[in-house]
């Protein structure tokens, strides 16, 4: 893979999607999460941390996503994320 940046977004309906090229990964999220605000940090390992509306709360929350569990329960590659160097919210 020779992208180099992803994009995280929420669909509004529990589910989030992280995609990259023609790669793209539907997850669920928390029913609270309104959007995504900021990414803190990324590893090409498949770790985000974010910062998030929640409805159940006023103030944005941090909380994280590990994406290589759930890239290894659809059996994709180890090394899927490598070459990511930024994940960008849309």
């Amino acid at each position: 893979m020779n992208e180099t940046i992803a994009i995280l977004k929420n669909n509004g309906n529990n589910y989030s999607v992280f995609q990259v090229g023609d790669l793209s990964i539907k997850f669920y999220t928390s029913p609270y999460l309104e959007h995504y605000c900021k990414i803190e940090s990324w590893n090409d390992e498949g770790y985000i941390e974010y910062t998030g509306k929640f409805s159940t709360s006023d103030d944005p929350i941090e909380d994280s996503i590990d994406l290589a569990f759930i890239a290894n329960r659809l059996h994709l590659p180890k090394d899927v994320f490598r070459g990511i160097k930024e994940v960008r919210i849309a």
